[in-house]
């Protein structure tokens, strides 16, 4: 069922959970490592073709473990597209949110959320699912040839956003009307964590809660407070080698001096 459905309904609405950004200097940034001269991306970048729809809620209907099933709607379409699948299981995902953001199953109390920065760090260090990632990257949520690049290259964007309570009606997240005010003010519903497969002249694509839901430039101009890049190993098994125009040996040196 869309959000959409579940809001025209009166049904209960799905769990957010992604804490405020979190700052570390040492945080390795894309620009750095992008080859110049890059050709500019395409105007239109997709991602999402082989991934299969509906995917697994991953408990975030009831839990507030959205950047944990952000990171395993990631896994899936990076394997599909691998050509060989993997589902996390909900366990997997209730795994991880437990050793990052401390949920204690049955004790509503815990189910807190957590931030991005932290679950990268445990994506690294401990793995989702068996499946560990090379690095993480932020990216320049203001330059969007540097978006379009980040997604084309690796498939997707990271992204946290602070949802108004106007998106919770909507088939499609835009700014209301009204502008960024009142029930269209950022976070006045709550921060979200989604991956971004897809982007094209006028919309986003994102995985959400078990759908394809998309988002005007608009919206992501005005909502988004985070994005990152995640590098993995299945990621690579697409070509069986780093992706044009990126600097993998600086990112290998920089990752062992740390």
């Amino acid at each position: 069922m869309t959000l959409h459905e579940r809001h025209v309904r009166g049904l209960p609405l799905p769990k957010l959970g992604k804490n405020a950004p979190r700052l570390d200097p040492r945080t390795f940034k894309l620009a750095k490592y992008l080859k110049p001269p890059l050709p500019l991306p395409p105007s239109e970048v997709s991602w999402i073709t082989k991934v299969p729809q509906p995917m697994p809620m991953y408990l975030n209907d009831a839990l507030g473990n959205c950047v944990i099933a952000a990171e395993a709607h990631m896994i899936n379409q990076w394997t599909r597209y691998a050509a060989r699948e993997v589902f996390p299981t909900d366990a997997d995902v209730l795994t991880v949110y437990e050793r990052v953001a401390g949920y204690v199953p049955g004790d509503p109390s815990t189910d807190n959320g957590t931030d991005p920065l932290s679950a990268l760090q445990d994506w690294r260090k401990n793995g989702l699912a068996g499946r560990k990632i090379i690095a993480y990257m932020s990216v320049d949520k203001s330059n969007l040839t540097e978006i379009f690049q980040a997604i084309m290259l690796f498939g997707s964007l990271f992204t946290g956003i602070q949802l108004p309570i106007s998106a919770q009606g909507q088939n499609a997240w835009t700014v209301p009307s009204g502008g960024a005010f009142g029930d269209g003010s950022p976070g006045s519903w709550g921060g979200h964590m989604v991956p971004i497969f897809a982007g094209s002249p006028k919309t986003f694509t994102c995985e959400t809660w078990g759908q394809s839901l998309k988002m005007s430039r608009n919206f992501f101009w005005n909502y988004v407070d985070e994005t990152w890049v995640v590098l993995s190993q299945d990621w690579l098994d697409t070509t069986g080698n780093a992706p044009s125009g990126f600097n993998m040996a600086q990112l290998r040196a920089d990752i062992a001096a740390l």
